[in-house]
């Protein structure tokens, strides 16, 4: 486990506004509804204390306030100018590994997909390109419980751009399986 390692000129992406699943809580303490994975299952809130600033979790995490990105279709505003070179990611998937389309769009509505794959929050290995940044000796659940027998891990990944382009907006896919904890953009530096 590496903590959250970023590429050099990596650009933190707000994402506060688009979170809307909780994926952490506390033992013995249910967070209520869905959890991260549907069932009402959750990270224990410990695992993250290390990367939580990185992350920027909004005040309240692991206490049922929603501290991920369940993705349905959001468009998020990039940071900075430049053409963008890379995106890095931190999240899980829910029901196996995911791989799903990343689409950068530049103001005049063209675009660039980039094809991000996560590995499931309880797999054992990660997906090649990718590295854990937490994991935990048990997961929560709906009730607060610890499953002694379930091993949960973050993932984080860098996706290269395949040519450069000035892009301002991040759409992310409809896929309820593949959850963001954190995004960064990558841009080329200025001449």
């Amino acid at each position: 486990m590496n903590g959250v390692v970023l590429p050099a000129g990596a650009a933190p992406v707000d994402i506060s506004a688009h979170r809307n699943n909780t994926g952490t809580s506390t033992e013995g303490h249910p967070v209520g509804g869905e959890g991260f994975d549907g069932y009402g299952r959750t990270y224990p809130a410990g695992i993250l204390d290390g990367i939580a600033g990185t992350l920027d979790l909004p005040p309240g995490w692991g206490s049922g306030v929603p501290d991920n990105v369940t993705c349905e279709g959001q468009r998020i505003t990039l940071p900075g100018t430049g053409a963008v070179t890379a995106l890095h990611v931190v999240g899980a998937a829910t029901y196996g590994n995911v791989q799903d389309v990343l689409r950068l769009r530049t103001p005049d509505g063209t675009s660039t997909d980039l094809l991000v794959g996560l590995s499931d929050a309880l797999s054992l290995r990660p997906l090649p390109g990718e590295t854990c940044c937490a994991e935990g000796d048990h997961l929560l659940d709906a009730e607060g419980e610890a499953i002694a027998d379930a091993r949960p891990h973050l993932w984080q990944t860098t996706v290269h751009c395949r040519a450069a382009a000035s892009c301002s907006v991040l759409e992310l896919p409809y896929n309820p399986d593949l959850h963001l904890f954190g995004v960064w953009v990558v841009r080329e530096a200025a001449a």
